[in-house]
């Protein structure tokens, strides 16, 4: 096989794998449904990570306590899926399961455990960063301190449980 050749075919794959990246995420934004999700504050901005604002949710905060979960214990990097129901303006957690089930009905979230201890629980769902126009961020990282947050986050998840920001509000 000659150079040129060897050179087209990786370039082709390198291509067919960006566009895979870019058609999983279509089809979630596709066929997801639209949710909307509760943010809570943060601790302030990493100055070395760019024009983008760290998310955290309501439900990255898990009280087993509170919510319905078949398990008494997770491990860090666990795969879970988090049941949504519509509470008010929000959606929030009800229950946590470990696979999701064909017979268990509900929209749920696809999660990793970050860590567990004393029934807590905290998970990323891949949607903790959401890019910004330059000098934004600022904004809206001051607007999500204080006791009460004022920017929630639209979220499109579809039927395996993978997430997707589609908009973010801020109150005034």
């Amino acid at each position: 096989m000659n150079k040129k050749l060897i050179v087209a075919i990786i370039g082709f794959l390198w291509i067919a794998i960006a566009a895979g990246m870019i058609l999983s995420k279509q089809q979630t934004l596709r066929t997801g449904r639209m949710v909307v999700l509760e943010t809570v504050p943060v601790d302030p901005r990493d100055f070395l990570r760019g024009d983008y604002v760290v998310l955290r949710y309501k439900l990255s905060s898990l009280d087993l306590n509170q919510i319905e979960s078949k398990k008494s214990y997770y491990r860090p990097g666990e795969s879970i899926y988090v049941k949504l129901e519509p509470k008010g303006k929000f959606w929030e957690a009800v229950a946590i399961y470990e696979k999701k089930d064909g017979a268990i009905n509900g929209l749920f979230i696809k999660g990793k455990v970050k860590y567990y201890y004393d029934k807590k629980l905290e998970a990323n769902y891949g949607i903790e960063s959401y890019f910004v126009p330059e000098g934004e961020g600022r904004d809206i990282e001051k607007k999500m301190r204080g006791n009460k947050s004022s920017v929630s986050v639209e979220v499109v998840v579809d039927s395996s449980g993978n997430a997707l920001i589609k908009r973010v509000y801020i109150d005034e």
